[in-house]
C-alpha cells in the first residue's frame, strides 16, 4: 500500500494516477490489458514485485520483492516526443536517484542507470496495437541489497535511505518525468541526457543487431539521441539501435 504521505505528491496538477499492487506479472504488460474506459495519459501502476519483468531485446529484468518497478501510460502529442520517452526516462531516473539516494548516477546509452560500474535501473519504452496512440514506459530500479543472485556481479541496488525510499525515488521520478514530458524540449533534453551519460568518451564493443559486432569510442550523442562512435578505421558511426557495452 501507499503510504499516505506520499499519495498526494502522486497526484500533483492531476496528471498521475497510481495504481498500486502486490504482485504482477510485467507493469509495461499490465497496462496493454487495461480497457479502453481505463486508457487514460498519465494512469502509473506500480508493483511490489514482477514474476515477468522484462528489458530490452526480449531480455528478462529481475525483480524481486523490495525494488521498485512502475509503468507509465501516455499518450505523445508527436513524433519527436515519442522517439525521446526513454532519454526523459533516463533522466527523470538519475536525477531522481542523485537527489533521494545520494548516489552518482549517470546514463550508460541507451536506457540503463549505473552506479559505480554496475547497473541499478533499466528503462523500457513500448508501443502495442491494441493501446491505439499511447506509449508505455517502464522504470525498474533495484533498492538496497534487493538484487537476484544472479546478476549481482553486474547489477546493484541504488542507497536505502529507510523504510519510504521506494516512495520518495517513485514520486520524485514521476514529477521530473512529468516536467520533461509536459515542457518537452527536444534540444534541451538531448544536452540533458548527454550531461548524464558516461558511455562518452568511453571504448565500447557495439553490438549490432545482425550478430556483428567491433570495438569504437563513443564520442557524442546526436540531436535524435543516437550515439556516435569512432571505429577503428577512422569511420564515424551513427548508432540507433543495437547495444553497446563498455570496455574501458
Amino acid at each position: 500500500m501507499i503510504p499516505f504521505a506520499f499519495k498526494k505528491s502522486l497526484s500533483v496538477g492531476g496528471f498521475f494516477t497510481v495504481k498500486h499492487l502486490n504482485k504482477v506479472g510485467s507493469t509495461n504488460d499490465y497496462l496493454k490489458t487495461l480497457s479502453p474506459s481505463q486508457q487514460k495519459e498519465g494512469f502509473c501502476v506500480v508493483a511490489d514485485e514482477q514474476t515477468g519483468g522484462k528489458g530490452r531485446l526480449g531480455r528478462k529484468f529481475c525483480s524481486p520483492k523490495g525494488g521498485l518497478y512502475f509503468s507509465i501510460l501516455l499518450k505523445p502529442v508527436a513524433q519527436d516526443v515519442l522517439d525521446k520517452l526513454t532519454l526523459i526516462a533516463a533522466i527523470a531516473a538519475v536525477d531522481a536517484i542523485r537527489e533521494v539516494c545520494k548516489d552518482d548516477a549517470s546514463i550508460k546509452w541507451v536506457n540503463d542507470v549505473y552506479i559505480g560500474g554496475k547497473k541499478c535501473s533499466g528503462i523500457l519504452s513500448e508501443t502495442t496495437e491494441n493501446l491505439k496512440g499511447f506509449a508505455i514506459v517502464g522504470i525498474g530500479v533495484n533498492i538496497g541489497n534487493v538484487v537476484d543472485e544472479s546478476v549481482k556481479d553486474i547489477a546493484c541496488g541504488v542507497t536505502n535511505q529507510g523504510k519510504n525510499t521506494r516512495w520518495e525515488l517513485l514520486t520524485a521520478i514521476l514529477l521530473k518525468f512529468k516536467e520533461l514530458y509536459l515542457d518537452f524540449d527536444a534540444q534541451k533534453i538531448v544536452e540533458s541526457y548527454k550531461n548524464r551519460c558516461s558511455t562518452i568518451g568511453k571504448t565500447v564493443k557495439v553490438l549490432e543487431n545482425d550478430g556483428g559486432e567491433y570495438t569504437a569510442k563513443a564520442v557524442d550523442i546526436d540531436s535524435d539521441g543516437h550515439l556516435i562512435v569512432l571505429q577503428e578505421s577512422g569511420k564515424t558511426q551513427v548508432l540507433c539501435s543495437g547495444e553497446v557495452k563498455i570496455i574501458f
